[in-house]
């Protein structure tokens, strides 16, 4: 996406945003030497081990391995994308940023404005109507519950009037577009081409992006009529599916776990007794956009939803879920079936975070909705809850923790341990066989682990030798000119060959690499390794430190180049059917040459390291 914009507006920005001022807005940093010391702020920790380094205008994170430069940590921080950061750095630093989207892009961006503005606009109104005569019935409500006027005030609650085009009327008179106050969601258009209001009589709950910006919002009633609750419907500017209420406020709280409840009033209960790492997932179920935004705050997620039916399987589906994309997962039981908010009141605070310290593994959870659904009085109940119990133990991960729940098991059901362990590696067997003939590959590995594509960060690796590379070159500029004939860019894999003609380019027309710049065309992931390399591996004594470093570098790729070539040939002399006797030999030549290559290069170097 860096190309969205022209590489000098980004640089400008990013020049004009000095890394220090703009992490100590979020972190409190301390200068140790010629670092800068923190708290994390993307995961929780008792010892720092967040720096920023002014110098070269990078952080680091050696707990959690983030990295970058400013832009990337206002992508991690504020939960941006590229385009969206640099605009939110442009912005800080009072640059404009000229348009340059088409015609169907200025009509979206206009609307989105608009819509943003009504929203703004009717957040006020609500919070006015509550704090007029005819919001008295509204205060009481939220007295009665409890809600303080510092509360009300923190989180813009409201009322909606109980006539059927108040708000209609009041953004028309604002000089908004019929067409615009549709989009918003907030009016609807009816079958006799009216207007309604969306939301009348209701304790109004604006909802805020993590910028602050009002994009949707939740009505409750104040009686017994139906629905209970109405949510803004999907708009320009709102997904229900990627929204957390009180995200805005949670991520503040830094304690590396965030409590999910179902309704607004838990949330608002809980912030109000200092429980502010608590959201609501606007509706029963998770969903996966919301699951990884959670995931950017925090590692470990606490499940508090009802212990109805209901709220019981969205717990297991929020579970699965959580699971699936690294989240260390717990469960809150309320006693008595009671709601975070009516417990908070009628306990206090600490009694809640008791039960926050006494929440359930994911397994602990399993086993005990498994007791209330088997009875194991009997011999058959109890058969049936030893094979459903194993089918939970095998899904764990780690073989100490399945051994230690398989143990209390064994001891509490007077059954062997052994034939527990048994029917787990069954379940295990026939969940491998499953994957086996799913993917008709024998070799699948199963281990209950959620595998995927991840960059490994060895050192003998290609995609690290040639992050190290590009650091080297950023460190010293003139390297580029002892290794420019020995490599080019096709030598380099994957993203790293754009960054590769990104370098080279500018070192070949006399132009300067500096780390930070660089980072600015690296996604976040990229930048994360690299600016581990550059604080890890780039404290070189001398320039003839660095040159044999980069020559080291240099052969390594030109092996890893020579290897490939070596395969590709292989790969090709397995359908020779349809060649040529000359062409297959002239592939047995360069094979064999590539051979000899390599050991005179292996004798070499046991030479020198004599």
């Amino acid at each position: 996406m860096s190309n969205y914009f022209p590489e000098e507006l980004i640089e400008e920005i990013r020049l004009s945003n000095d890394i220090v001022d703009v992490v100590s807005e979020y972190v409190k940093l301390e200068k140790r030497g010629k670092y800068y010391f923190g708290l994390c702020p993307f995961h929780a920790e008792k010892t720092p081990s967040f720096t920023v380094t002014p110098s070269m205008q990078i952080f680091n994170c050696f707990g959690c391995n983030k990295g970058g430069n400013v832009i990337h940590f206002i992508m991690n921080i504020e939960n941006l994308d590229f385009v969206e950061a640099v605009k939110y750095l442009a912005d800080r630093a009072g640059i404009s940023i000229p348009d340059r989207m088409g015609e169907n892009d200025e009509k979206a961006a206009r609307l989105r404005q608009e819509v943003m503005e009504i929203h703004k606009v009717a957040a006020r109104y609500f919070y006015n109507n509550l704090n007029s005569p005819s919001g008295m019935k509204a205060r009481e409500y939220l007295k009665n519950r409890g809600i303080l006027d510092e509360t009300i005030r923190r989180f813009g609650l409201g009322y909606s009037l109980p006539g059927y085009d108040n708000l209609y009327k009041y953004l028309l008179d604002k000089g908004y577009d019929k067409k615009d106050i549709l989009e918003s969601g907030l009016v609807i258009k009816t079958e006799r081409q009216t207007y309604i209001d969306r939301f009348r009589d209701r304790v109004m709950f604006p909802i805020l992006d993590l910028r602050g910006n009002v994009v949707g919002f939740g009505g409750r009633v104040m009686g017994s009529s139906l629905p209970k609750y109405m949510n803004s419907p999907e708009t320009v500017i709102y997904s229900k599916g990627k929204s957390l209420y009180a995200l805005n406020f949670a991520r503040d709280a830094n304690q590396g776990s965030l409590i999910v409840v179902e309704g607004y009033m838990d949330v608002i209960s809980l912030h109000q007794n200092g429980i502010i790492n608590s959201v609501a997932s606007l509706g029963t179920a998770l969903t996966e956009n919301q699951a990884r935004l959670m995931r950017k705050y925090a590692e470990e997620i606490i499940i508090a939803y009802d212990a109805d039916t209901a709220g019981q399987a969205a717990t297991l589906r929020s579970l699965d879920l959580l699971r699936k994309i690294g989240c260390t997962v717990k469960i809150l039981e309320i006693p008595d079936g009671k709601d975070p908010d009516e417990f908070i009141r009628n306990n206090g605070a600490d009694a809640f975070r008791e039960l926050i310290s006494n929440s359930m593994t994911f397994v602990e959870y399993k086993i005990n909705l498994l007791k209330k659904e088997v009875d194991t009085e009997n011999t058959e109940g109890k058969i049936k809850f030893i094979n459903k119990a194993a089918k939970i133990l095998s899904e764990i991960d780690s073989r100490i923790e399945m051994e230690v729940y398989a143990d209390k098991i064994a001891r509490e059901y007077n059954i062997s341990r052994d034939s527990l362990y048994a029917e787990i590696l069954k379940q295990i067997d026939l969940k491998r066989n499953a994957v086996k003939l799913k993917t008709g590959n024998p070799k699948t590995n199963i281990s209950g682990n959620n595998t995927k594509n991840i960059k490994t960060t060895k050192k003998s690796d290609n995609n690290y030798i040639e992050l190290l590379l590009f650091a080297i070159l950023c460190i010293d500029n003139n390297i580029y000119k002892l290794i420019k004939d020995k490599i080019d860019i096709n030598d380099f894999t994957g993203n790293n060959r754009e960054i590769a003609r990104v370098v080279f380019k500018k070192l070949d027309s006399g132009g300067d690499v500096v780390t930070a710049e660089l980072l600015n065309i690296m996604d976040t992931e990229t930048a994360a390794q690299f600016s581990r390399i550059v604080e890890k591996e780039c404290s070189f004594e001398d320039i003839n430190d660095i040159n044999r470093a980069a020559h080291d570098i240099i052969n390594k790729l030109t092996d890893s180049k020579k290897e490939r070539r070596k395969m590709e040939i292989l790969k090709m002399l397995k359908n020779r059917d349809n060649m040529s006797n000359e062409e297959v030999q002239r592939l047995l030549e360069e094979f064999n040459n590539l051979v000899r290559e390599q050991r005179v290069n292996i004798y070499k170097e046991r030479r020198g390291n004599v």
